[in-house]
């Protein structure tokens, strides 16, 4: 029981100590004294996202005030602050909190788990990016664009994240059509040198590889058998599975003083599809072809990822927000619910000795949101402990067995359409 008590003390402490003295130098933006503070601010971000896209805020500032009135939680005041009051408040608190918030969780996790869940000791990340609609207001469209013919704008979210561990560990919001390779280097401030980083083939460039090597981060990147680096063409061409090239700087590269990049190539044979051509920096004598192509199997946990951040209990639809500090406030707490949720999961799987990568995510997020305001708004109480006493109960019995095949169709969040050929839908 004592060991439930020292991770109930952490899990305080990470999900409500660092509201509580969220700093923000040079600004007097929230009234002081007044209901919302900062800390009270992302802990109602973290209450909408939770819901996802089925209420809005007034609903959810019900629900957040009555549950915090069952549970005996004290809030600033007895009866819900308002909806423009809430929307007044968020817009006083700079995104870059909450991506703090996230960066602080992750490390916690690294600083609690991490031994636990590497790969060949290592840190095996991926960077990969989605895109997603939001609201259709002037300043989104102006602030992001929109593919052709679209009438909502777009975003284009690049993420890394540790596919062992399946935790984000940053994110970066940008423009529809953004460059991938430029949003790449945006998020490898958070990498560090004897990482693994595992990309598709979007990103390989001998710019970006080249960083990659500078930083000291190993990487195993997927590219295409074709149109792709001349030294990978005439590799293929002499029909062998495995070798060294040398990658050369492209004319009008930033780079073209720097020497060749000598790269490992590894030709992966899959049944009925096309062959995989990844290049590594992982030295031969420590790695062989088999753990280059399981690193680059293990990627599929960052899609795994996409797929819970637009899932019916979990997607967010076009988010709430119509200005930009919102759309980036509402994706980044999204990433904070997922980092805390696995830092309890990872908490009850430990302490009911389970594997850790077998709790069920669907599990994981349900609790959490079930236990949410509990969490945010309880301190170091027998009553608290009980709470958590029973949400690890309840993640250590979602054990799920592995899946072998897995496959994730798009998923379309756009409106469904209320008029047709045939007159209106009978389901608008």
């Amino acid at each position: 029981m004592a060991s439930i008590g020292a991770q109930h003390a952490q899990i305080v402490k990470l999900v409500s100590g660092p509201h509580e003295t969220i700093s923000l130098r040079g600004r007097r933006q929230f009234s002081r004294g007044g209901p919302l503070q900062p800390a009270l601010v992302v802990s109602l971000l973290l209450s909408l996202v939770r819901h996802g896209d089925e209420r809005g805020y007034t609903r959810m500032l019900e629900a957040f005030w009555d549950e915090a009135r069952d549970f005996g939680l004290e809030l600033p005041q007895e009866r819900p602050v308002t909806a423009q009051a809430f929307s007044q408040a968020r817009g006083k608190l700079p995104s870059a909190v909450v991506r703090g918030l996230l960066h602080r969780a992750a490390d916690e996790f690294d600083a609690r788990h991490g031994d636990e869940l590497r790969w060949h000791g290592r840190r095996l990340l991926a960077v990969d990016g989605a895109r997603r609609f939001v609201q259709c207001s002037d300043e989104l469209r102006h602030a992001y664009g929109r593919p052709d013919g679209a009438h909502y704008p777009m975003v284009h979210v690049t993420t890394l994240f540790d596919v062992t561990s399946q935790l984000p560990l940053d994110a970066v919001v940008g423009r529809y059509g953004a460059d991938e390779r430029a949003q790449l280097l945006l998020v490898l401030d958070r990498a560090r040198e004897g990482d693994v980083l595992v990309l598709d083939r979007g990103y390989p460039s001998f710019d970006a590889l080249s960083v990659l090597a500078l930083r000291g981060l190993d990487f195993v990147v997927r590219v295409p058998a074709s149109w792709t680096f001349k030294a990978v063409e005439e590799f293929l061409a002499t029909g062998r599975r495995e070798g060294e090239i040398a990658l050369v700087p492209p004319p009008g590269s930033p780079m073209t003083d720097m020497e060749p990049l000598r790269v490992r190539i590894v030709v992966v044979s899959r049944r009925g599809d096309e062959p995989w051509v990844l290049l590594t920096s992982l030295a031969t004598a420590e790695f062989t072809a088999a753990d280059v192509a399981d690193a680059y199997t293990r990627r599929w946990r960052i899609e795994e990822y996409y797929k819970l951040l637009v899932g019916a209990y979990f997607g967010q639809g076009f988010f709430h927000a119509r200005t930009v500090r919102g759309v980036e406030q509402e994706i980044l707490a999204q990433m904070l619910f997922v980092a805390i949720a696995r830092l309890l999961a990872a908490a009850a799987a430990r302490l009911a000795d389970v594997p850790y990568e077998r709790v069920s995510q669907k599990a994981i997020i349900l609790a959490t949101a079930d236990h949410l305001t509990r969490l945010v708004l309880h301190r170091s109480t027998d009553r608290a402990h009980d709470h958590l006493t029973r949400l690890f109960e309840r993640l250590a019995r979602a054990v799920e067995k592995p899946r072998r095949s897995r496959s994730y169709p798009r998923r379309s969040l756009l409106p469904a359409r209320k008029w047709g050929p045939a007159g209106r839908h009978s389901g608008a």
